[in-house]
């Protein structure tokens, strides 16, 4: 196994591997080592592929390091601690893609992506969804004014 992760962690894993899944005793697969390190084929979709520690994707691994493929599009894959979406953390990283529209989504703490982006201080310029409300009512503009 830990010649599959050196592999996954160098890129050198052969072409045609395909078990993805395999794991270690924490749930750490093979595809999250390569994510880790930006060596998962331009054609990998096994994206909702979760650790066993906290819930994580391969694609919370990927958009936390900067290592997605082109052309993601699951932004609504959630992790199993909070329910945070790949979304949430790729605003927290500074690896949320130009043309995102998915403000909307929420994790369990009812905190929308637009909510977490204006508290970041990284709401887009041509941001629009300033009335979108959390769980508890707040306003995407009043999330902004609080962290000014």
């Amino acid at each position: 196994m830990n010649r599959l992760y050196a592999q996954a962690r160098f890129g050198t894993l052969p072409d045609d591997f395909d078990d993805w899944a395999l794991c270690d005793a924490h749930g750490w697969t093979v595809a999250h080592e390569a994510a880790r390190f930006g060596h998962l084929p331009p054609d990998f979709d096994q994206w909702e592929l979760a650790d066993g520690y906290k819930g994580r994707t391969v694609a919370h691994v990927a958009v936390r390091w900067g290592t997605l493929t082109p052309g993601f599009d699951q932004w609504e894959l959630a992790d199993g601690y909070k329910g945070r979406t790949v979304a949430h953390v790729a605003v927290r990283w500074g690896t949320l893609t130009p043309g995102f529209d998915q403000w909307e989504l929420a994790d369990n703490d009812g905190d929308t992506v637009a909510h977490v982006a204006a508290r970041w201080g990284c709401l887009p310029l041509d941001f629009s969804h300033w009335d979108l409300s959390d769980r508890n009512g707040r306003s995407v503009a009043q999330e902004a004014a609080l962290w000014r």
